[in-house]
């Protein structure tokens, strides 16, 4: 099966292109499925050094990790990726997200909330496979590359 990746813009503004944040649902995949279609693509932004992760990946990755070995490779990974740091700017526009979606209903994860900022504020693109970002997306405009 053949997957066609896109940059899908929700919302108003463009992503910079240069630059991924990569949510940990890719992660997973990617240490799962070497040669899944997703891998193969994040694969791709890992040899351009496009990669960015933030804090919150980083506990879920270390959460999951079953091994020592997986604990070394996470090291190793995160040594060779840019890492962006969580601003109380951030946090603040999360809590003011958070709220408007909240008025209306609609509760998302907290850290799930804070990605979606951290891409927006500073015009990365998100690479998911977690389709509640779309939903996000009403709230924060988000560029994200689904499959």
């Amino acid at each position: 099966m053949r997957v066609n990746f896109a940059l899908k813009t929700h919302g108003k503004g463009v992503a910079m292109p240069d630059k991924v944040l990569v949510d940990t649902s890719v992660w997973v995949d990617f240490f799962r499925k070497k040669d899944s279609t997703i891998s193969i693509k994040l694969r791709e932004y890992l040899k351009l050094n496009q990669v960015c992760y933030a804090g919150p990946i980083t506990i879920e990755l270390y959460q999951g990790a079953k091994t020592q070995h997986e604990i070394e490779v996470f090291n190793q990974l995160f040594d060779t990726i840019t890492y962006l740091d969580i601003t109380r700017k951030h946090y603040h526009h999360a809590g003011l997200v958070s709220q408007k979606a909240a008025r209306e209903g609609r509760i998302f994860s907290t850290v799930d909330v804070i990605l979606a900022v951290l891409a927006h504020d500073e015009q990365l693109s998100l690479f998911t496979l977690d389709s509640h970002f779309q939903d996000i997306s009403r709230y924060c405009p988000l560029s994200l590359i689904t499959p």
